[in-house]
């Protein structure tokens, strides 16, 4: 798995996404917090829930909260690894 991941980010899996309304979340293997995800962060523009993903984490200016930025889709189910 490390093979994949840069240091300096987090992974983790979609856990939930509404294609139509453009957002979902995102739980992070690192430290296991669910972060917000906004189809605007996601670099090709389309997630499904279960991708497999590694982003940053930011803070949403209107709400102060943070959330997750710059998400890149590692692997889409099946996994070909097994990730803990």
């Amino acid at each position: 798995m490390e093979e994949y991941l840069s240091q300096d980010r987090e992974w983790g899996v979609v856990t939930k996404y509404n294609k139509d309304r453009g957002f979902g979340f995102i739980k992070s293997k690192v430290d296991g917090k669910s972060y917000f995800i906004h189809v605007s962060q996601v670099h090709g523009g389309y997630l499904e829930q279960g991708y497999l993903v590694e982003f940053n984490i930011g803070i949403n200016r209107r709400t102060g909260k943070e959330q997750a930025e710059n998400v890149i889709v590692i692997e889409t189910p099946p996994y070909k690894k097994k990730y803990r």
